[in-house]
């Protein structure tokens, strides 16, 4: 709760019963607000349950009511199977060295964990290839317009090739949920470093026509699509392609599902 600025000495230890129960109404709304899911509300609601009413005991009977629990959760959007994470640099920042890397660099180059040992960089032409990813295929992520994003990129894939992280790997996922427990997140795996990737890129992508025509190139894309790029209503047809490619799908619903 400290996250809107209500602290023991300051709020908890001064506010009567009912302008508590003002105070962690607004937190849930807060909460939705922000677009928290539901899961992930919940998560907090118990949380509270078991911390404040240690020190508010009078507080038990309003965060224990079932009609303000369902009240407060259900104003979270629908989570679907897979996601971002509402705040994916705290569950970063919550790992060991070596697993905020292999995170970092998921969210970075949008690969599953285990392309990064596929991945081979070309330094010249700022280039990153993935060998034999998924289904047997290769593909090409392509970084002139991102040069500074290539650098860190390329250097992080060097570290963990260098340090074996696929022994790591089960430790990964261990700690990824000992992060979401402890930041109150909803656990959605380290997949949840591709939706974030493909989520920020979409954005990037919107804003940088040039770097989306350009990429419309190089996967060799239809008319149609470069077409769309300068088409406010048809633009999403380009961006869902370019996407595609850099994640290693070939049907553009994946990257709607992804983004959306």
């Amino acid at each position: 709760m400290e996250s809107i600025g209500i602290k023991r000495e300051k709020h908890l230890d001064k506010l009567s019963t009912k302008e508590l129960q003002g105070v962690i109404d607004n937190y849930f709304k807060h909460l939705a607000n922000k677009g928290y899911s539901k899961g992930t509300i919940k998560i907090h609601v118990s949380a509270m349950q078991k911390s404040l009413t240690v020190l508010r005991p009078d507080i038990k009977p309003f965060l224990d009511n079932d009609q303000n629990r369902v009240r407060w959760w259900s104003a979270g959007r629908e989570q679907k199977k897979g996601d971002s994470y509402v705040n994916a640099d705290i569950v970063r920042e919550h790992l060991k060295e070596i697993n905020k890397k292999i995170a970092e660099t998921q969210a970075l180059g949008g690969f599953r964990v285990r392309e990064i040992a596929k991945a081979t960089i070309d330094r010249e032409n700022y280039e990153i290839k993935i060998n034999k990813a998924k289904g047997g295929r290769d593909r090409t992520l392509y970084f002139q317009h991102r040069q500074e994003v290539f650098e860190r990129l390329a250097g992080l894939i060097e570290e963990l090739k260098e340090m074996h992280y696929e022994k790591h790997l089960r430790d990964y996922y261990r700690d990824i949920k000992n992060a979401c427990r402890e930041t109150g997140q909803e656990y959605n795996a380290s997949h949840a470093f591709r939706f974030e990737y493909v989520q920020k890129r979409a954005q990037e992508l919107r804003k940088n026509k040039e770097e989306l025509k350009d990429l419309l190139e190089k996967y060799k894309a239809d008319q149609e699509k470069k077409d769309s790029v300068n088409d406010d209503d048809r633009i999403d047809t380009a961006i869902d392609f370019v996407l595609t490619q850099e994640i290693g799908h070939n049907r553009l619903k994946m990257s709607r599902y992804y983004r959306y």
